[in-house]
Order: structure tokens, then C-alpha cells, then sequence
């Protein structure tokens, strides 16, 4: 027979039961020396890493905190001071009275006031200079340094008046007045007698380059002959070396007319014309009209007695 249900699930003697005694019995913690090297572990653990992560934070903050400060101390743009001083260094006979006039800059003008590029355009305006660099030297300097037009011939031109007006030629063509040669200098370049385009005028003048590079050896080769050379005649010389029939003619105190050819070798037509010379020379009692330079393999020679002769 099945009781009533009373005594179902006993109870203690006083008929009650608490939490933990239906949670059963609490379980004591391990203390042995394994368990406290882990716990002592686990401490240690936390603690570093808690350290570095503070230290990181702190260097990062630190970090910041000074890329401000030395943001705030470098100026964005350098303590400007008037300008004291111009270094001017030519690789020419510029002087510095032309600096002074070609360039302008007010009293008191600050180093950052000065436009630099204004300042190298204005300076390469004038043909004599080939190119110009200025740049700001702080704290109250400025630098000027100029690289000019070699000339190698003079040329007279009419000028506003109609009188004579030397100009000089440059290795590129470029015609300009010049300034600050010496006289002795000038006096060794010959005069040029410009090639003339179909409309009458002799600008754009090309080819003066090729014509320098004649010039320059022969006074490097034949240096007491050279210096009887006059006039260079461009009459027949375009400047364009492939045209055919392209001669440059010299016209000299000792020989009138020596021509030679734009598109061949000059070191072998002077080392011709050196030739020719001697022979006429011991030859003796017999003057020069005539020698041209630009046949092929031979040179035509024309004494001043009309007799023709080839060499």
C-alpha cells in the first residue's frame, strides 16, 4: 500500500533544509604549492601586460604631445631679413654696374619680397646672357650666378642714325650688343657677312656654330695666318650643312678669297691650305687670289697673274 504522500522526500529533524545543504557540500580550495605557482603566475601575467599597455599609451601621448609642440615652433616659413647682400658670379666680362642697372630692388626689400623668378627672366632677357640662376641665401644674401654667350663674329649693322653699329654674333647665332670684352678680344673675331633670306634680312642667322668650330681651329693650328682673316662670307652658306654647294668663304689680308666647304672635314682643308701656303711661299715672287678648299680631293688655286693651278 503507497502511503499518503507525507513522508515523501524525508526531511531533516526539525523539517527544514537550507541552500547549501541542497547544494550539497562546499567544496574546499586547493592550496597546494602547484596551484599557488599558477595563481602567482596568472598575477604576473596581468600586471606585465597591464604595465605595457600603460607604457604604450604613455610613449604614443608623448609621442603626440611633441610633434605638437615642435609644430608650434617651426615657422611655416623661414624670419625674412631685408637683403644685405648680392654674390654675382659670371662666367664672363658681365660687370657689376650692369647687375646694378639691370636689376632693380627697393631699399629695404625683405629676402622673401624678392621674386626670384621675376629676377632670372629679367636677367635672361638681356642676349648676352645664355642662362641665369638666383636663389635666396638666409638669412640676407642673394646669389646671382650667370652664364654668358661666347661671341664668335662681329657684325655691322646700321644703326638708327645710319652709322656703323658693331654687334656680336654668339656660337648659337644670337646677335647681341656686348658688354665688358676687352678691346683685344673683339679685334680677334672677324667680321661676318650674314647669309640674307628671301625676304632681305639676315635673322634668324643658323648655322654659326659649324662656322665657329672653323674659326676656332684654325686659330688653334695656324695662329699668325688666322689672325690676317677679315670677313667670313656667308653669302652661299644657309646654315643647313646638307644643302648641297654649301661654302664658307674667308676673306683674308694675305689671301683674298679661301673658301671652303660647310659639309667636309676642316682639319683636312686647313691642313691643305697649310700646304698650299708653304709651296707658294718657297716658290717665291708669286701672290695669291684664289683658293678654294671645298672640291672633292683637290684644291683649285688661282694666282693673282691670272694663272690657275691645282693642288
Amino acid at each position: 500500500m503507497i502511503g499518503n504522500g507525507k513522508q515523501k522526500g524525508g526531511t531533516s529533524a526539525g523539517g527544514e533544509q537550507s541552500w547549501r545543504e541542497l547544494a550539497g557540500p562546499r567544496r574546499s580550495r586547493v592550496n597546494s604549492p602547484q596551484a599557488r605557482k599558477r595563481r602567482r603566475t596568472r598575477w604576473i601575467k596581468f600586471f606585465v601586460g597591464l604595465v605595457l599597455i600603460l607604457a604604450v599609451g604613455g610613449g604614443l601621448t608623448w609621442a603626440v604631445l611633441a610633434f605638437k609642440q615642435r609644430e608650434q615652433k617651426i615657422p611655416m616659413t623661414p624670419t625674412s631679413k631685408p637683403i644685405e647682400r648680392i654674390i654675382f658670379d659670371t662666367d664672363g666680362v658681365l660687370p657689376d654696374i650692369w647687375l646694378s642697372k639691370t636689376i632693380k630692388l627697393r631699399a629695404g626689400m625683405s629676402m622673401m619680397e624678392a621674386d626670384i623668378h621675376e629676377l632670372k627672366a629679367t636677367l635672361e632677357a638681356d642676349v648676352q646672357v645664355k642662362s641665369a640662376s638666383v636663389e635666396r641665401v638666409f638669412p640676407s644674401d642673394l646669389r646671382i650666378r650667370v652664364e654668358e654667350r661666347l661671341p664668335a663674329l662681329r657684325l655691322a649693322v646700321a644703326g638708327p642714325d645710319g652709322k656703323p653699329r658693331l654687334r656680336l654674333v654668339a656660337r648659337d647665332g644670337a646677335v647681341y650688343d656686348g658688354l665688358g670684352y676687352p678691346k683685344a678680344t673683339l679685334k680677334n673675331l672677324p667680321y661676318v657677312q650674314p647669309y640674307q633670306h628671301a625676304d632681305g634680312s639676315f635673322s634668324p642667322m643658323r648655322g654659326i656654330e659649324s662656322v665657329a668650330d672653323l674659326l676656332e681651329l684654325a686659330r688653334s693650328t695656324e695662329p699668325k695666318f688666322f689672325r690676317t682673316w677679315q670677313v667670313v662670307s656667308l653669302e652661299h652658306y644657309s646654315g643647313d650643312v646638307d644643302l648641297p654647294g654649301q661654302v664658307i668663304e674667308v676673306r683674308s689680308t694675305l689671301v683674298p678669297r679661301i673658301i671652303f666647304s660647310a659639309s667636309a672635314d676642316y682639319g683636312r682643308q686647313l691642313d691643305r691650305l697649310a700646304y698650299i701656303l708653304e709651296y707658294v711661299r718657297h716658290e717665291g715672287n708669286q701672290s695669291l687670289e684664289r683658293i678654294d678648299l671645298s672640291l672633292r680631293g683637290s684644291a683649285a688655286v688661282q694666282f693673282s697673274s691670272g694663272r690657275v693651278g691645282s693642288f
